[in-house]
């Protein structure tokens, strides 16, 4: 219970009014800890809760010692990460007079400077764009107590490593450190772990690669992108949600599909890297809202959204890996809700589809929609790991070519014949 904390009336005010009462194992695991001002590594999954059991430790130490600068900061990958961790922090700081302010790329530094100077009490922020405001002087983070690293796994994945090292140096010598990642690996995160953390403890509540029992994981055999593409219409016709998410590999085929969903009467929305980040939040903010309940996407949807209601998420693409099957399927399931897998699969996909399954430790229920059989009923032959045998390509006999030689007649046209003798070699 939140109650059996020692928060702040005001903080467990908000928390009783955004209807939280129980702890989830990774609240209970972390919050004590984070409040005793300990460095923490804590592996958990995505929807477990995560957001909370770092913000409200960050809220109380914050209520507990009130100072005029700034003084947490929390790191995040992506923007939209980012606006997701300050809406968190704005309804559990409801009721205290404790700012926020996000530092994000794709916005207007001027602003960004403008919100700075008023040294809110937590910044939000993107690695390289508040290390940017740093270097410019704009900002100094002497007095800063708090550092919080959120999906630390994918800022390493996606460069940030220096950033947050350096972001960190500059921080008070004796900051309280926090990192959280959905999935840990004690090689990877080495060189981070010496740099920035103080004997940290290590709480591993749980994994990615532990199954999400609040999560039904299903196949369908598909043939083709057409075929699959009837099967998106008929589960989004056909199946009882109030909201989906269909997940493609690339922006292209994200594009086709929304065309094609709409040209059957499926009302949707789409979001990849080249449409602008102000549309995305308005998409965003509508499918929130419930004035939109279908959203075609990349990758860049599935970290950091957190959609009440959100029960059904499609694969239309096998994803790229085990990591990114998690972080997709993760954004239904969350918390103590309910939600639907499906994973699209064709006789390409099959062997990468069983490899997050072996990976994941899963094993998806396969489906079959009678009103749209596949051709494709999986491999005939397969090995004991579920991946069917491939066909071995005959290797070519190497011929050895000789190599021509050039008849000219500049080097025949002397063949055969003697040079006659001069007169006067004739005489001699």
């Amino acid at each position: 219970m939140f109650s059996s904390l020692l928060l702040d009336e005001p903080l467990l005010e908000a928390i009783d009014k955004l209807g939280f009462k129980e702890m989830t194992e990774v609240q209970a695991a972390a919050i004590p800890q984070a409040l005793e001002g300990k460095d923490l590594i804590v592996n958990a999954r995505t929807g477990s809760g995560k957001t909370l059991a770092y913000v409200v430790p960050v809220l109380q130490q914050i209520l507990d010692n009130p100072q005029s600068l700034t003084q947490a900061i929390i790191l995040a990958p992506t923007r939209d990460l980012c606006r997701q961790i300050n809406k968190q922090c704005a309804l559990l700081a409801e009721f205290t007079d404790i700012k926020t302010t996000i530092i994000i790329g794709g916005e207007d530094p001027k602003h960004q400077i403008k919100a700075l100077e008023k040294y809110p009490d937590i910044i939000i922020a993107t690695p390289g764009r508040l290390l940017e405001h740093v270097k410019r002087d704009v900002i100094v983070l002497d007095a800063i107590n708090i550092l919080v690293l959120d999906e630390a796994d994918r800022m390493l994945a996606m460069g940030f490593s220096d950033d947050v090292i350096e972001i960190a140096s500059r921080c008070n010598e004796e900051s309280q450190t926090v990192l959280y990642s959905a999935s840990f690996n004690q090689n990877k995160f080495e060189s981070l772990i010496e740099d920035i953390l103080f004997e940290p403890e290590v709480i591993l509540v749980d994994s990615s690669r532990e199954n999400n029992e609040n999560i039904a994981q299903l196949k369908i055999l598909a043939d083709d992108t057409a075929h699959k593409i009837k099967l998106c219409q008929y589960l989004l016709k056909n199946d009882e949600f109030s909201k989906a998410i269909v997940f493609a590999n690339k922006k292209e085929t994200v594009n086709q599909i929304s065309s094609a969903l709409q040209s059957k009467d499926v009302t949707n929305a789409f979001i990849h890297s080249d449409v602008e980040q102000d549309t995305r939040n308005k998409l965003l903010r509508s499918f929130r809202k419930d004035e939109l309940n279908v959203l075609i996407a990349t990758d860049v949807a599935s970290r950091g959204l957190d959609i009440p209601d959100l029960d059904l998420i499609i694969n239309f693409d096998v994803p790229r890996s085990g990591e990114d099957y998690m972080h997709r399927i993760g954004r239904t399931g969350r918390m103590h809700e309910s939600g639907q897998a499906i994973t699209l699969v064709n006789s390409h996909e099959w062997n990468k589809m069983i490899s997050i399954e072996n990976f994941l430790k899963i094993e998806c229920i396969v489906r079959k929609i009678s009103a749209l059989p596949a051709n494709f009923t999986g491999p005939d032959n397969q090995k004991s790991s579920g991946k069917s045998y491939g066909v071995k390509r005959k290797k070519k006999k190497k011929v050895k070519v000789k190599s021509k030689v050039k008849n000219r007649l500049r080097d025949k046209k002397n063949i055969g014949k003697r040079r006659k003798p001069t007169e006067k070699q004739a005489d001699q």
